[in-house]
Parts: structure tokens; C-alpha cells; sequence
């Protein structure tokens, strides 16, 4: 059976994420879908006071690795806010896994779809593979491992154009960080949520079955 890793907001969790987004879930359940996992978290790291590091970060990768690993592989990540900046690292982190010996026990992702993301600069390192002297500037962030610093994993970029939490700039900002070939976006009216309207589960619903056929998403 297909799976799904759903990844929630900051402040949310797996109870309160299964809430929000009940009609989704409906809707890809009806593809044979399976959705998880199930967590108690409150957020996935917490930035210090100079946004210079995400405290949290590395816990949250050792437990989705975990999950990755016992209750995967997944087939694609849907992230919402804070969950949608934390995919595209996570998928790094398995993608550049190899230093630490262990590339064959992840398969990676085929497709992601991000609500409401943007880029955290503030991971500058793997949480469990050490950056190759001169390969990251303090500056830089862990998305600039991949080639021309755009992570090639398929993307569904969901931007709300009314959402005042996570701009539609930011948003756009993480699209910039993925290869243009396999990226896509659609804009919704409303807010920092996920849509539900019959447009967007139509939307959700045949990018992900094409990803898993296959196929070129439209």
C-alpha cells in the first residue's frame, strides 16, 4: 500500500494535524493511500533567539528516520508550515546519507507537496553526517549540497496569497530551491491553511496519483 509521511505545522501535532487536514486525507485514502506517522511533537525544532540554529532539529531527524525506516518507506511527504521547510531537509538528510554508511537503508521520496513552506537557513549542517570542510559557508544552508543548490525531488508548492504567517515571498522562496523541471505551484486565495476547496482536492489528488503512476503531473 502507498504511503504518506504527513509532516505538521509548529505548535500542532498528530491529533490536531488529523484534524486540519480530515478532508485531505479522505481524499487520498480513496487512492489506497496510508498517512503517517504518529507523533506527540509540538514542533519540529525551535530557532534561538538570533535565528542562527534550530534547536530540536537533529531530535526530529532521528525520529522521522526511525519512522522512515520501521513504518516506510514512504512513496511522498506532504508538509505543511514549519513541516513543509522541515521536508526538503529531511529528504537531504537521506539523500546525503551515504557518509554515514547507511544510504542503503533509505529509499528516497518520489514526489513532496509543501503548504505554506519557506527555506530555514539556520540548518547549516547534517544532523548526523559532518559537512566536508569548504563544502557549506557559514551562511549557506544544508539544501545547498545538491547540485546547483536545487533539490531534485519532485515538488506541489502550495502558496496561500492571503497568508500573513508564511508570505507568499518566503514561499516562493523555497519553489527557488527546487529544480524548475519537477516543480509545480498553485496559488489558493486564502490563508496560512490547507485548502479544501474542489479545486485543490482535485489538484492534491491527481498530482499525487500521477507521481505514483508515474506520469507527468499538469
Amino acid at each position: 500500500m502507498p504511503r504518506i509521511l504527513m509532516l505538521h505545522g509548529y505548535s500542532q501535532n498528530d491529533i490536531v494535524f488529523r484534524k486540519r487536514t480530515a478532508v485531505l486525507r479522505k481524499d487520498l485514502e480513496t487512492l489506497g493511500m496510508e498517512l503517517g506517522p504518529e507523533d506527540d511533537l509540538r514542533g519540529w525544532w525551535l530557532a534561538n533567539a538570533e535565528k542562527t540554529a534550530q534547536i530540536g532539529y537533529k531530535e526530529s531527524v532521528h525520529f522521522l528516520k526511525n519512522a522512515w525506516i520501521e513504518k516506510g518507506p514512504f512513496d511522498g511527504i506532504i508538509g505543511f508550515s514549519q513541516g513543509a521547510a522541515l521536508a526538503p531537509l529531511f529528504v537531504t538528510e537521506l539523500a546525503f546519507a551515504a557518509t554515514t554508511g547507511d544510504m542503503n537503508s533509505y529509499i528516497l521520496p518520489k514526489f513532496m507537496i509543501l503548504v505554506s513552506g519557506f527555506v530555514s537557513i539556520a540548518v547549516t549542517a547534517l544532523a548526523d553526517a559532518p559537512i566536508p570542510e569548504g563544502e557549506l559557508s557559514a551562511n549557506s544552508g544544508v539544501l545547498d549540497l545538491w547540485p546547483e543548490g536545487r533539490v531534485q525531488i519532485p515538488a506541489l508548492h502550495v502558496i496561500g496569497q492571503g497568508d500573513a504567517w508564511v508570505v507568499p515571498r518566503e514561499s516562493h522562496g523555497l519553489v527557488a530551491r527546487f529544480a524548475e523541471a519537477t516543480s509545480l505551484v498553485a496559488e489558493h486565495e486564502g490563508g496560512h491553511y490547507i485548502p479544501t476547496n474542489a479545486d485543490m482536492r482535485v489538484r492534491f489528488k491527481e498530482y499525487v496519483a500521477s507521481q505514483l503512476a508515474g506520469t507527468a503531473p499538469k
